[in-house]
């Protein structure tokens, strides 16, 4: 619903914006109600004086969620905390299970605790991940292009089709990740833990994987054209042609199967 985001103040935060798009979105499909877009952006502000300019197409019992919503939404743009978790709690979502498919751009998510999330399909272009751990979290299809990971934790995370263009991802933890698809051009992985991830089918070109770790790693089909992969150890990795690791070695990387 692209109509939202003109919605609310500009100074309002990405954290507050994602929280409060997912909140009106989800409300509008589960009490069907169909909002003046006009009037939802004055009811930031005048709060349950507004209610009467909602409508529902549903029972008696859904004609009440809009007064709830409002205050939910009031409560939100008045909060003075950034934090995602709590702007989570007062809008009563789940951050591990709620935001599929959600615009989560630009938020700040630092060192927060994300393991086994459901995030497939979600935005997070250009969002501050660094040190959160993902691990076994569900990123397919999610777009990631920008965002930084830097020291992230998203060992055995599902990452298949995610778009990690231009990525932060040095000292990352991608150990038994899937990428198998991925769009990691120009993606920095620098001194990353690839070890028995599935790069298959992965674009890899301009990427920095210089003195990465790809121990048992699944390089069928991988597009490493002008990648970075000085002091990359590659040890018993699959799909890897004996040509392409001599390219490799005399590239820079660390071939230990040589």
């Amino acid at each position: 619903m692209t109509e939202i985001e003109g919605l609310w103040p500009p100074e309002i935060s990405p954290n507050k914006l994602s929280i409060l798009e997912k909140k009106l979105t989800g409300a509008i499909v589960e009490f069907n109600l169909k909002p003046s877009l006009i009037r939802v952006a004055a009811l930031q502000y005048t709060s349950l004086q507004e209610q009467s300019s909602w409508s529902s197409n549903g029972s008696e019992d859904s004609a009440i969620a809009p007064a709830e919503l409002a205050e939910v939404i009031d409560k939100i743009v008045a909060d003075q905390t950034n934090d995602f978790f709590e702007l989570a709690k007062l809008a009563e979502l789940n951050p591990a299970e709620d935001f599929a498919g959600a615009n989560l751009l630009g938020v700040t998510l630092v060192g927060v605790d994300l393991s086994g999330a459901n995030l497939v399909g979600a935005n997070l272009r250009g969002a501050l991940l660094n040190d959160a751990d993902l691990s076994s979290a569900n990123l397919s299809g999610a777009n990631l292009a920008g965002a930084d990971l830097s020291g992230a934790l998203l060992s055995d995370a599902n990452i298949m089709n995610a778009d990690l263009h231009l990525c932060g991802l040095a000292l990352a933890n991608l150990s038994g990740a899937n990428l198998a698809g991925a769009n990691l051009r120009e993606a920095s992985l620098s001194n990353a833990n690839l070890s028995g991830a599935n790069l298959s089918g992965a674009n890899l070109t301009d990427a920095d994987l210089n003195h990465a770790g790809l121990v048992l790693t699944n390089l069928a089909d991988v597009e490493l054209a002008g990648a970075n992969v000085e002091g990359a150890r590659f040890r018993n990795d699959s799909g890897i042609s004996r040509q392409m690791q001599e390219a490799l070695q005399e590239r820079g990387a660390i071939l230990e199967d040589l």
